[in-house]
């Protein structure tokens, strides 16, 4: 299978062993393992559509967000994907799940290593940027407003010529 052979690339130019499930009748692939961020181990799936010609990639967190947290996690997401440029931020809102995923289209294309290992670090670098941010939204009681108009103020703190004025 072309997108899992791809992906088996990508795992062994990074000298990792973890293998790829094949499921050769769905034209289908995955493989999973534990990735570490910010000191914490994340799991990381890559899965394969051959017959859609779609690469996925899904970055759970190692923590569950509060259940009275859902629509704070919800604003703060909307937030994330807002100034996020690939892949977005979601939860499950019944088992309070958080994740980053990806989906790319390759169909008429020969994805390469680097394709991937794009894709990887997107996610990654999402849950790096925002880890504190996540963490303090999921888990306590800080709301997601709390958090956006406090990113708000250090935004315009490091750019203040770029400030709207309160009157003309």
């Amino acid at each position: 299978m072309r997108l899992a052979d791809k992906v088996q690339e990508w795992l062994n130019d990074r000298e990792w062993d973890d293998k790829i499930n094949l499921d050769e009748e769905n034209q289908t692939s995955s493989v999973n393992f534990t990735y570490g961020i910010n000191d914490q181990p994340f799991n990381m799936y890559i899965e394969t559509d051959e017959e859609r010609d779609f690469l996925k990639f899904y970055f759970y967190a190692p923590f569950n967000a509060l259940s009275k947290k859902n629509v704070d996690c919800a604003v703060l997401f909307n937030h994330i994907n807002l100034n996020t440029s690939s892949g977005s931020m979601t939860l499950n809102s019944e088992t309070g799940r958080i994740r980053w995923h990806h989906i790319i289209d390759v169909e008429e294309t020969d994805p390469s290593v680097i394709t991937i290992n794009n894709a990887f670090h997107a996610g990654s670098n999402s849950f790096k940027k925002w880890f504190d941010e996540i963490t303090e939204v999921a888990l306590t009681k800080t709301t997601a407003q709390e958090i956006i108009e406090r990113l708000n103020a250090e935004s315009e703190e490091e750019s203040p010529e770029e400030a709207v004025p309160d009157s003309i």
